[in-house]
């Protein structure tokens, strides 16, 4: 993990590298030949912003991967 500044929180958090699927969700989206090994997402609650390692230029994972609050049951 590291710590950076996400543009959507607009506050520093850790960051951690892509998993496969989250990887093959920019695929998918960007094209085949995107390169995926070097991007990492913000791991605020709910956040679903990405970006390479040295470049604020990212982008928003799909929906799916919105992590949800823990019940409070």
């Amino acid at each position: 993990m590291t710590h950076k500044w996400c543009p959507t929180c607009r506050a520093w958090h850790d960051f951690r590298k892509l998993d496969a699927e989250e990887k093959a969700a920019v695929r998918e989206e960007r094209g085949e030949r995107h390169y995926v090994d070097d991007l990492w997402r913000c791991t605020a609650p709910g956040c679903l912003w990405y970006q390479p390692y040295l470049n604020k230029a990212g982008g928003r994972l799909p929906e799916r991967f919105r992590e949800k609050p823990a019940d409070a049951g």
